[in-house]
């Protein structure tokens, strides 16, 4: 600082006006630094966790507590339903949040697998957000970028959501080849010749029985799928285009149940 400038700062900030200026100065770049901030809360749940009953709301409360706790507010709540296995790009609401996050900004979660349950996808998260001058808090550990959290412990903490993901897959798996071993619907469409009875499980619909034992009888007759098709509306009138007999007679229970047929 040269001594003129020097001289008209003092002189500026012992006078009103100056003091007045400066005051003025001071106020517009906090409100601007204000606006370039934006700590936002992050919430997901997978579909599963959604039937389950996991609360997004207890979410909600536990980023807003965190934020309370050390003093910063939470501009903004998002909330979404996607598995933590699904990637950061293909996610149209974490993809908003990415983009109104602002340098010196925090991104609150309640944990670290509310983020993602894929260990490469949260490591490369934290990294870009150290280069962009962001923080990740997670209510639980505390913010990952100020707080001492060691990489390693983070790193520990992914694997074990990742492990956890893989583990929720296959009872997942599991649950479903129970059910179709004990022949229990598993929503959607019910099978071609079945209805479900009061525990869920699997019976024969006694009209569309009938049909499905004509189009087997009929396949081993020689019959293709386009000509048995024609046949079912013929003799039972029933429209089952030739593509769904195919998928019918093909299903494995069937198969099973009235013979293979090519």
């Amino acid at each position: 600082m040269t001594d003129k400038t020097y001289f008209y700062l003092s002189f500026l900030l012992n006078t009103d006006l100056g003091l007045l200026a400066f005051s003025v100065i001071v106020s517009l770049e906090t409100i601007t630094k204000e606006k370039k901030m934006s700590n936002i809360a992050y919430l997901r749940v997978s579909h599963i966790e959604s039937l389950n009953g996991t609360s997004l709301e207890t979410q909600e409360n536990k980023c807003k507590a965190y934020a309370e706790l050390h003093d910063f507010k939470i501009d903004r709540v998002y909330s979404e339903v996607v598995s933590g296995a699904v990637e950061f790009r293909k996610r149209p609401v974490f993809q908003k949040v990415l983009s109104e996050l602002k340098s010196n900004s925090k991104l609150v979660v309640s944990r670290l697998d509310r983020l993602s349950r894929k260990v490469v996808d949260t490591l490369k998260l934290i990294d870009d957000f150290k280069k962009q001058h962001k923080e990740i808090c997670i209510t639980d550990i505390g913010n990952i970028h100020t707080d001492g959290v060691s990489k390693i412990f983070v790193t520990i903490l992914a694997s074990l959501a990742e492990i956890e993901r893989e583990n929720i897959s296959i009872r997942i798996k599991a649950s479903k080849k129970v059910a179709r071993e004990q022949r229990k619907h598993q929503g959607g469409y019910l099978e071609f010749g079945f209805c479900k009875d009061e525990n869920g499980k699997l019976v024969p619909n006694e009209k569309e029985f009938v049909i499905l034992q004509s189009m087997f009888h009929l396949r081993k007759s020689g019959l293709g799928y386009r000509k048995i098709s024609d046949e079912v509306k013929k003799k039972f009138g029933r429209t089952i285009y030739f593509p769904q007999v195919h998928k019918i007679m093909n299903r494995e229970h069937n198969q099973k149940t009235f013979g293979v047929v090519a």
